[in-house]
C-alpha cells in the first residue's frame, strides 16, 4: 500500500491512498488528488509508477514542487520522503521495501533477477495446506510446534546454537550458521547469508556456503526479497516459479532472521528437491536455529556501527590534526598501514589488528595540543621548544583515554618514541618494557619519516630505509624489525604515497639525541654528524 499523510495544510493527519498511477496533484476537481490550497497549481505534479519506483513530476506549477526541502522537476520519491505542495505538505509512506543490492553482489558471484514468472509468496509449507511460517513464534524451542518436539532435534538446535554465541566475528558466526543450517537441512546445495541496512536500505553479503556443489552464481530474486522484507515472513520458491534457477529441481528457500520485530538479516537456501524433499520439519529447525541466533547475531551488528563510529571520529580528528599540521598529511594513514604489515608477518589475531589499527592512526594526535608557533616552525626549534614537541604523546593519551576500551589501544600513542636501548621519550622505557603497539608503531613511523622524504636530502627508497634502520637496529624490538624486513621482501610494505611534496624537508638534530632515526620536528642542531627524520 501506498499512501500521501498530510502532515501540514488544510486536511492535516487525512491518508490518501495511492491505488492506480499516474495521480495527479493540483486544485482541478479533475486531478487524482484535489486540493483546496491557493498556492497550489490547476494541475501542480504528477505521481507516475515504474516498477517499484515511484517517480514525482512537476507539472510546471506556479510555486514549483519540493522533496525534503530541495526543488525536483522530475525526481524519485522515497519512503517517508516529505513533499511539498503549495503550503501542504505530505509524507510519502510504502510498503514496498525498495531494496538496494550493493556492489558487493557481483564481487560476491551472484546474479540478481526479478523472477518474472513468480505469481506471488509462497507460504513455508508443502501440500495443498500452506502453513503460517512467522520466525517470531519459534524465539523459543517451547513453541514449536509437533513437527520439531523431537528431543535429539531438539538438543541438535541448541548444541548449534551454542557454538555459533561463542563466536564474536559477525562474519565468522554467519558462516558458523550456515554451515550448521546445512546439518539441519541435508538436501541443501548451497546458502547465502545477508545483512539487511535498514536506515540505507542496502541488502549486503556477507558469507556464502556451498555444501555439495562446486562454487557456481546463486540467482537473486529482488522480489521475494523484498516479500520477505515486508511480511517478516520466509517465503520457499518452487522450481516451477523460478525460471532462472541453474538446476531444475532445486528449490529456494529465503528465511528472515528477525529481532525486535525488525529483519536484521536473511538466509537464501537452495536445496535438491529431487534427492530429498524439503519437509516442514527441517524448515522449522532452520528457521529456529535462526530465530535463536538473532539476539548474538544483533549484538555483533551493534558492536559493528560502534566500531564504524569510533573509527569515523579517530578519522575525523586525526584529519583535524593534519589540518593543523599539513607537514604531516596523511602521515598517520600510512603509519597504521605500515603497523598492520607489520602486524600480519607477526600472525597477530584479527582483533588484535584492528585495535592496532585503532593505535596506529591515533598516534600523533596529541599534536593538536601543542601551540601552532611550534608546530608550524619553518626554522629550528629551541631546546624549549622541542621539549614542548615532546609532550604530544602524553597529550594524546590523555586525549584517547576518553575513548571506549582505550586501555586496548593506548599503547601505541603514549609510547611510539620510546627506543629499545630506553633513549626514548617519554618514559625512557627499554626492551620488553616498551608495549607492543608502542614498539610497532614506532618502527613504523620512522620507516614512513624515511620513505615519505620528511628528513634528508630528499625522500629514501623503501630498501635504502631498511638498511638505514638495521643499521641502527639497537633502537627497536628486533622481532618486529625482523618482520618488517620480511613485508618489505614480500612486498606488502609498498604504498603509493604522496612524497615529493615533502623531499625537500631536511631537519638536524639536536645535541640529546642519541639516534639519526628520531621522528620529531624541527630542532636546533648542535651536531655535524647526526639527523633527524621528522
Amino acid at each position: 500500500m501506498t499512501v500521501l499523510i498530510v502532515e501540514r495544510g488544510a486536511d492535516s493527519g487525512k491518508r490518501i491512498v495511492l491505488a492506480q498511477f499516474p495521480i495527479t496533484i493540483g486544485r482541478d476537481d479533475t486531478n487524482s488528488v484535489v486540493l483546496d490550497d491557493e498556492e497550489v497549481s490547476r494541475f501542480h505534479l504528477r505521481i507516475k509508477r515504474r516498477g517499484r519506483l515511484f517517480i514525482c513530476e512537476d507539472l510546471e506549477s506556479r510555486n514549483g514542487t519540493f522533496i525534503n526541502g530541495d526543488r525536483v522537476l522530475n525526481s524519485i520519491i522515497q519512503n517517508n520522503d516529505k513533499l511539498l505542495v503549495g503550503s501542504t505538505e505530505f509524507q510519502f509512506v510504502t510498503s514496498e521495501p525498495n531494496i538496494q543490492l550493493t556492489n558487493e553482489i557481483l564481487q560476491f558471484d551472484m546474479i540478481l533477477s526479478e523472477d518474472l514468472g513468480l505469481k506471488g509468496p509462497i507460504e513455508l509449507g508443502r501440500g495443498d495446506q500452506p502453513k503460517k511460517f512467522a520466525p517470531q513464534r519459534l524465539n523459543q524451542l517451547g513453541v514449536m510446534n509437533q513437527l520439531t518436539t523431537d528431543l535429539k532435534a531438539v538438543k541438535e538446535v541448541y548444541d548449534l546454537h551454542g557454538n555459533i554465541v561463542v563466536i564474536h566475528d559477525f562474519e565468522e558466526a554467519s558462516k558458523a550458521l550456515l554451515k550448521s543450517i546445512g546439518k539441519l537441512v541435508p538436501s541443501a546445495n548451497r546458502a547465502a547469508f545477508f545483512m539487511w541496512s535498514a536506515p540505507t536500505r542496502q541488502l549486503v553479503p556477507i558469507a556464502s556456503r556451498h555444501y555439495r556443489r562446486k562454487k557456481e552464481s546463486f540467482v537473486l530474486s529482488q522480489r521475494a526479497f523484498e516479500d520477505v522484507l515486508a511480511r517478516k515472513q520466509g517465503i520457499l520458491l518452487p522450481t516451477e516459479f523460478s525460471p532462472h534457477v541453474t538446476h531444475q529441481g532445486d528449490t529456494r528457500l529465503i528465511l528472515p532472521m528477525v529481532y525486535n520485530d525488525e529483519t536484521i538479516c536473511i538466509v537464501h537456501l537452495e536445496a535438491s528437491s529431487t534427492e530429498s524433499s524439503l519437509s516442514p520439519k527441517e524448515l522449522d529447525l532452520a528457521q529456529a536455529l535462526i530465530s535463536r541466533c538473532a539476539p548474538s547475531f544483533e549484538n555483533m551488528l551493534l558492536r559493528r556501527e560502534l566500531d564504524a563510529w569510533m573509527l569515523g571520529m579517530i578519522e575525523t580528528m586525526v584529519a583535524t590534526i593534519e589540518a593543523k599540521d599539513t607537514y604531516t598529511h596523511g602521515h598517520s594513514e600510512r603509519v597504521s598501514r605500515y603497523s598492520i604489515a607489520i602486524a600480519d608477518e607477526l600472525k597477530l589475531s584479527r582483533d588484535l589488528k584492528k585495535l592496532l589499527l585503532i593505535s596506529a592512526l591515533c598516534h600523533d594526535i596529541g599534536k593538536i595540543g601543542i601551540p601552532d608557533a611550534i608546530l608550524k616552525k619553518a626554522s629550528m626549534l629551541s631546546s624549549e621548544e622541542y621539549e614542548e614537541m615532546k609532550l604530544h604523546p602524553t597529550i594524546g593519551s590523555d586525549i584517547i583515554s576518553h575513548m571506549p576500551n582505550a586501555q586496548r589501544f593506548i599503547s601505541g600513542v603514549k609510547h611510539h618514541h620510546e627506543k629499545w636501548d630506553g633513549s626514548g621519550y617519554p618514559d625512557g622505557l627499554t626492551g620488553e618494557d616498551i608495549p607492543f603497539f608502542g614498539r610497532i608503531v614506532a618502527l613504523s613511523d620512522v620507516f614512513d619519516a624515511m620513505v615519505s622524504g620528511r628528513a634528508y636530502s630528499g625522500f629514501m627508497d623503501q630498501s635504502d630505509a631498511i638498511s638505514r634502520i638495521t643499521e641502527e637496529r639497537e633502537l627497536f624490538d628486533p622481532e618486529i624489525l625482523r618482520a618488517m624486513i620480511r613485508a618489505h621482501e614480500n612486498g606488502s610494505l609498498t604504498l603509493k604515497t604522496s612524497t615529493a611534496n615533502h623531499a625537500s624537508d631536511q631537519i638536524p638534530t639536536p645535541a640529546t639525541s642519541t639516534s639519526t632515526l628520531e621522528p620529531t620536528k624541527h630542532v636546533p642542531n648542535h651536531s655535524k654528524t647526526k639527523k633527524i627524520l621528522s
